[in-house]
């Protein structure tokens, strides 16, 4: 029981700790004893939604996770939003020192653009897939095909159209 205890305290210690730089209300302690993160998956993939995922977790895990691509999916501009602490320019290089260390941190909004089929394609860049945090927005595009879809089925309605309306010109002339 002593040694329960202890442990539970010891898990309960180790992961009240406030690491410098992250948000640490975004972080959460699964049924396991493993940090999990809340991100957001939107766009062209099969199951866009809120998922809870490892801490760690990177891009290419959270699009199979979301059911992977659909064919109409650009992997080639995919954006993570990223709100949070982010490094900011120091004392602009006059020698002072900052009141505090967090003088050089401002809230933000970054975005990453990625190119996941690099990732995908070439081997070299495995090990460089961007990780996660707390409260990414992932968004996959839409390509050219999408698109070039739907001016097919305007056109494909359009000359449907026109053939019933000459079809018609053609019959109340004789």
């Amino acid at each position: 029981m002593k040694r329960e205890l202890f442990g539970s305290l010891f898990l309960v210690v180790l992961f009240s700790v406030t690491v410098f730089g992250q948000d640490q209300e975004k972080y959460i302690i699964g049924s396991e004893p493993k940090l999990e993160m809340i991100v957001h998956i939107m766009g062209e993939v099969r199951k866009p939604g809120e998922y809870r995922v490892e801490d760690n977790t990177n891009l290419v895990e959270l699009i199979s996770k979301a059911g992977g691509p659909t064919q109409f999916s650009n992997l080639g501009g995919v954006r993570i939003t990223r709100i949070g602490l982010m490094s900011s320019a120091s004392n602009g290089g006059n020698g002072k020192s900052d009141r505090s260390a967090m003088s050089n941190y401002q809230v933000g909004k970054r975005i990453l653009k990625i190119n996941v089929n690099d990732y995908l394609n070439n081997e070299n860049y495995r090990d460089r897939v961007p990780t996660l945090r707390p409260g990414d927005v992932v968004f996959v595009p839409r390509n050219a095909w999408f698109r070039w879809r739907n001016v097919v089925s305007v056109a494909r309605d359009l000359s449907v159209i026109a053939s019933v309306y000459f079809i018609y010109l053609r019959a109340t002339k004789e």
